[in-house]
């Protein structure tokens, strides 16, 4: 009977010390309409325990991460299921399994990315907005629990109602709606707007006219590839970030 509870004892200390390694992400909903998060690890990196859900406006839903976790979170819109096939997909940030989860797929820009690195360099978190595969949703990252840095973070506004004609991803006929708006590079792709071959470096790849359209309406969120310096957020020790879908009011 001692050897039981000897052993019970050291499973009970490996969950604490678990917790205290682990990040809680907490994701809200502010938006008007329902979102479907997404969870995407980096290469090498197992996934987390959801790695797509339903969220309706006004919830919230919280997941593990353990340390060392790295990858990126964004929002799925205008979802459904499709009355033949029974297949799930979305209109914007769509992963492509057919199914709520996205199962290690990425998402189909344009889309608005959070991306974290934890427990990196110096001990520190990393963590960042992106717009570099375009908007669909405006989001917010805030840290609890830190000891050093720990800025929020956002892209807040309506990129969708900024956005240049051209760069537009619109829901098929006869809706039209815009549902997102996208990265030159997804418009065009060329090496220019995609900072690649000659343009693959940040002494020759700069902000365009169309990065900048996105940098003014979020000038926290990365806008362009090479857009460090103002976009890259770190924080020490964070116990938690809570990630909100539509900081501010906005329509789908």
């Amino acid at each position: 009977m001692a050897n039981l509870h000897l052993v019970s004892l050291v499973f009970f200390v490996i969950f604490l010390l678990h917790l205290a390694d682990s990040t809680t992400f907490n994701f809200v909903n502010d938006c008007s309409y329902t979102v479907w998060p997404a969870t995407l690890p980096n290469g090498g990196i197992a996934a987390l325990t959801l790695t797509g859900f339903e969220l309706t406006s006004g919830a919230s839903a919280s997941v593990e991460a353990p340390a060392g976790w790295g990858g990126r979170m964004w929002a799925r819109t205008r979802c459904s299921n499709d009355s033949a096939t029974g297949k799930f997909s979305c209109l914007s940030g769509d992963c492509g399994t057919g199914q709520v989860a996205c199962l290690g797929a990425g998402g189909a820009p344009p889309a608005t990315l959070m991306e974290f690195t934890l427990n990196g360099a110096d001990g520190n978190d990393f963590y960042d907005v992106s717009n570099v595969d375009g908007f669909n949703v405006p989001v917010s990252v805030a840290a609890s629990g830190g000891t050093r840095g720990c800025d929020s973070t956002a892209c807040p506004a309506d990129v969708n109602a900024v956005c240049p004609s051209e760069l537009k991803a619109t829901a098929p006929a006869p809706d039209g709606s815009v549902v997102g708006c996208k990265s030159a590079c997804e418009a065009f792709d060329t090496d220019e707007y995609c900072c690649r071959g000659a343009f693959g470096s940040p002494d020759t790849c700069k902000p365009s006219n169309y990065s900048m359209v996105f940098k003014k309406a979020c000038p926290q969120a990365y806008s362009y590839a090479y857009d460090d310096k103002t976009s890259t957020f770190t924080c020490a020790g964070a116990a938690a970030y809570t990630l909100t879908f539509c900081p501010t009011t906005s329509a789908p």
